[in-house]
């Protein structure tokens, strides 16, 4: 019985692939989340890397067989893998810190839980953030979006071509900055409102110093800020989506300056 043999290529093209869109899928929202089972991520990347193999491989020479040049060239699709996800996970980032500035100015700060995605503590807030994100997500097919531009990527990065170029660097920086400021100017409405009832708060304990301002704050803003999230929540998905559309946009740029 003659001994079973492997072609060498068809494996190492099969491996540099699972690393990039295996890096996709562990860092990607929704698809990173601790409730889709770690079995079925590396199921779903090995098949996506089995369906992708043979067409990247054909349009790329054959990956080194030295172990510390192949070493290299797995991390820099690690690295492709883990910018796509982190740049789909500023969405969620702006999100969250918007829940965070309006928790603060309504005294909920200290109102936290355990974070199913995270295993952290976080404001309940940031919690309720994360999952109209995830739903905006999931009814647009954004995370089969994450997936298809894991695919698209080998029209921009073969395997192997990776550099950390300057301009990739800004972009990144530019798209973090610009997830604060929209993070900040979605908070921005409902803690204007709320800082104004501090300042009228403010007033009324200097005109009237026996009323028990601490107390009175407490109910008055947390009422006030759960009915100007409520009146958001309405605005929220159309943003949401608009974030998306731009990020699209820049992660084909970043993908153009890799």
């Amino acid at each position: 019985m003659e001994p079973i043999t492997i072609p060498l290529r068809p494996v190492l093209i099969f491996a540099v692939v699972l690393a990039r869109v295996g890096g996709v899928v562990t860092f990607a929202p929704f698809w990173n989340h601790k409730s889709v089972n770690v079995r079925v991520r590396a199921v779903l990347a090995m098949m996506i890397a089995l369906i992708v193999s043979p067409v990247v491989g054909a349009q790329m020479p054959t990956p080194p067989t030295e172990v510390l040049s192949l070493v290299l060239v797995l991390g820099g699709e690690l690295i492709i893998g883990f910018i796509l996800g982190f740049a789909g996970r500023l969405v969620f980032s702006a999100l969250e810190t918007a829940a965070s500035l309006l928790g603060f100015q309504m005294g909920l700060s200290l109102a936290s839980t355990i974070d199913p995605a995270t295993q952290a503590q976080t404001a309940a807030l940031g919690i309720l953030a994360q999952m109209l994100g995830l739903m905006v997500l999931l009814s647009t097919d954004g995370h089969h979006w994450m997936l298809e531009i894991a695919i698209q990527s080998y029209q921009f990065v073969m395997p192997g071509g990776f550099h950390l170029t300057g301009a990739l660097a800004e972009l990144m920086l530019r798209l973090s900055a610009d997830a604060l400021a929209v993070g900040v100017a979605l908070a921005a409405p409902a803690t204007i409102v709320l800082l104004s009832i501090e300042c009228l708060l403010a007033v009324a304990a200097r005109v009237a110093p026996r009323l028990e301002v601490l107390i009175l704050s407490f109910p008055l803003k947390i009422t006030t800020g759960l009915w100007l999230l409520g009146a958001s929540i309405y605005f929220m998905p159309g943003a949401i989506r608009t974030a998306f559309t731009t990020l699209r946009h820049a992660i084909t740029r970043m993908l153009g300056a890799m």
